[in-house]
């Protein structure tokens, strides 16, 4: 690791260090049998007025499924050797066969991913493939999605079913996006499918089948591909008190620090769930604390997304909200999203909070791949004339480059970070905030399709070909 941290003018990277984009089927690829017949959870739900903060839907997204081509060559043109992507899980499966013994997958939805999947190996890229990226198929969702009595079995049955049929084009698999927030905005917030509110037990027990779905499709992978690389993407979120001298917002800090960042990889480490709660809570949940058969050590590579901190404090309104409430800090540049920029954050996560999971059961390091990082900046200023984004995307810049420098920080410490994944690719489809946040380094215009490489875009490049950091200029 020596001579990517003895240069001061240039912040080098490990040699082999991966590069390269993120991106979700439902987000991106406006696939034409789920929008028809509104095979998953999402398609129905984008489709009901009021669920969308901008009223679009994903009918087209990007038409990715018809344009990744044109979206593989300018993800090579940006030197970027990898690409994340997602499978849907509704065209792929579209309806209940596995009572009468699915055999295989459905086909047509095969044949789109084949060929995506082996452009993708023939360029050279490196292929990161997430089986469960919030959407469900309907009909499962009609059973009651991860609350369903056999969702769990279901998802390790199509694992299984794409680790045979696909399994030679995918490198790095994950099994579960940002378990943490589906469950949250699911049942919580309610701004997501199946948009139930405040039903906390039941936001537990959709993590603990997912836990269980999680542990089915690792060994079903493993079954068949023995070197496969599986692990599952956390969303990792700083959780800072508002006031440090207070201890009920010190109480809500920690509780959601435990809850949102390590619930999942917690109960990977040691085979079931943890609860921060008072004893009254944990009582109601009393069967989500037993063992989880098979979870134990399932994750073979660490899958970090990490956008921003958050400020908690409790709050009177609702004094038994486990979850706390959340300010913004006014000093600092904040996203459409009503994101903070905070790069130390991710410099703690990787050289702190993480170090619990950096060995496996084994005893061997368990690689860091930072899969989503990104910055939606949309601003009524960076409107141009003809009312589409501006390609000048500044704070998206600055974001990348204090992201990228605390990262390079925390591989100097010792976290030992193999990949960059940047969110997103494209503009696309930002799931309740529709169309309106932008986080990709290439612009879509929407009517038209038309795609335009943002400023940061070559900035990216310029990092990506010399695998480094001009710690001059910045980049």
């Amino acid at each position: 690791m020596e001579d990517h941290i003895t240069d001061e003018s240039m912040l080098k990277f490990p040699d082999g260090f991966i590069w390269g984009a993120a991106t979700s089927h439902f987000q991106v690829e406006g696939h034409p049998i789920e929008i028809k017949n509104q095979l998953s959870d999402w398609s129905k739900w984008a489709s009901i007025a009021g669920n969308i903060a901008d009223s679009t839907t994903a009918d087209a997204a990007c038409d990715f499924v018809s344009r990744y081509l044109d979206d593989i060559e300018l993800l090579s043109g940006l030197n970027l050797g990898a690409l994340r992507i997602s499978l849907n899980w509704a065209v792929l499966c579209p309806n209940d066969r596995n009572g009468q013994g699915r055999k295989r997958l459905n086909q047509e939805g095969v044949r789109y991913y084949k060929k995506l999947l082996s452009t993708l190996k023939e360029r050279g890229i490196t292929t990161f493939v997430t089986l469960f990226h919030f959407c469900l198929p309907q009909w499962l969702a009609e059973e009651g999605g991860w609350l369903g009595p056999r969702t769990a079995q279901e998802f390790g049955r199509f694992a299984e079913l794409v680790a045979g049929e696909l399994g030679e084009y995918i490198d790095y698999w994950i099994t579960i996006n940002e378990p943490l927030p589906y469950a949250y905005q699911g049942y919580v917030e309610g701004s997501w499918p199946p948009g139930q509110k405040h039903h906390y037990v039941n936001a537990f027990k959709c993590v603990h089948n997912m836990l269980e779905g999680h542990a089915l499709a690792y060994h079903a992978i493993h079954k068949i591909i023995p070197a496969a690389q599986v692990s599952f993407t956390n969303h990792w979120r700083p959780f800072v008190p508002v006031n440090k001298w207070n201890p009920l917002d010190n109480l809500v800090t920690h509780m959601r620090n435990r809850v949102f960042n390590h619930m999942f990889p917690n109960a990977i480490k040691t085979g079931r769930m943890h609860f921060p709660f008072p004893l009254t809570l944990r009582t109601a949940i009393k069967e989500l604390c037993e063992p989880i058969e098979g979870l134990k050590g399932t994750m073979d590579y660490s899958g970090v997304n990490y956008y921003t901190r958050d400020l908690s404090h409790h709050s009177l309104e609702a004094p038994f909200d486990v979850f706390g409430r959340s300010t913004r800090c006014a000093d600092s540049e904040i996203s459409c999203m009503g994101w903070e920029s905070y790069p130390d954050g991710l410099y703690d996560v990787l050289t702190q909070e993480m170090r619990q999971y950096s060995k496996r059961d084994d005893g061997r390091e368990c690689p860091i791949i930072i899969t989503e990082n990104g910055f939606a900046d949309l601003f009524p200023a960076h409107l141009t004339e003809d009312g589409d984004w501006s390609l000048i995307d500044d704070y998206r810049i600055k974001y990348m480059i204090s992201h990228l420098k605390a990262m390079h920080k925390a591989i100097k410490k010792g976290a030992n970070v193999k990949g960059y994944l940047y969110w997103s690719l494209l503009d696309n489809f930002e799931w309740a905030e529709g169309l309106k946040a932008r986080f990709g380094l290439v612009r879509v215009a929407f009517p038209t399709q038309k795609r335009t490489l943002r400023k940061s875009a070559h900035v990216y490049a310029k990092i990506a070909l010399s695998n480094a950091l001009d710690n001059r200029s910045g980049y």
